[in-house]
């Protein structure tokens, strides 16, 4: 039963050189589950019925920034279980993925990493926040195994000037 998380790191545009989770603009008419699901598959190859989407929908964050005025990025947040087709136990209530089929692309190159392990350091400065505490509710929660247990969360993070280069949060509230 290892607990791992797929995080992409960025080639370009905004926050290059960090550890992310995967997605991006919505398009027109698209919902938000149906963005994770398209930007999951052209940025790692992975391919999840939409439901799980849906039905791992946990939250939401907003971003704003102090040198950016009119700009708020708002950032629709999924967990989804998977399982590897070769895994000699079958513990997760999860879609079943080959892992070979995860494929970089010219925006995001996927990597797994432990819990233990995630390189905040390497990350957006909010991820230390909020992911670490999704993380540890979800470790509290672990005799639970369905979507309903997950936990829930919504939040804001005020960055302070310089861009994704500066990576300072100036203000934040979380709810959980």
């Amino acid at each position: 039963n290892e607990r791992k998380l797929l995080l992409g790191k960025k080639l370009r545009g905004f926050g290059t050189g960090k550890y992310n989770g995967f997605g991006g603009r919505l398009e027109r008419e698209e919902t938000p589950a149906h963005c994770a699901k398209r930007e999951l598959m052209e940025e790692a190859n992975l391919s999840i019925d939409l439901d799980e989407f849906v039905k791992g929908s946990v939250g939401k964050l907003s971003f704003t920034f102090q040198d950016r005025e009119h700009i708020e990025m708002l950032v629709h947040l999924f967990h989804i279980n998977v399982q590897f087709r070769n895994a000699t136990h079958n513990t997760c209530k999860g879609t079943i993925i080959d892992p070979d089929a995860i494929r970089a692309c010219d925006e995001m190159i996927p990597e797994w990493f432990d819990w233990g392990e995630i390189p905040l350091h390497q990350m957006f400065a909010d991820d230390s926040i909020w992911l670490t505490y999704y993380l540890s509710s979800l470790d509290a929660r672990r005799d639970k195994r369905s979507h309903a247990s997950l936990p829930k969360m919504n939040g804001w993070f005020h960055f302070a000037p310089g861009g994704d280069g500066n990576n300072q949060i100036l203000h934040y509230f979380l709810d959980t």
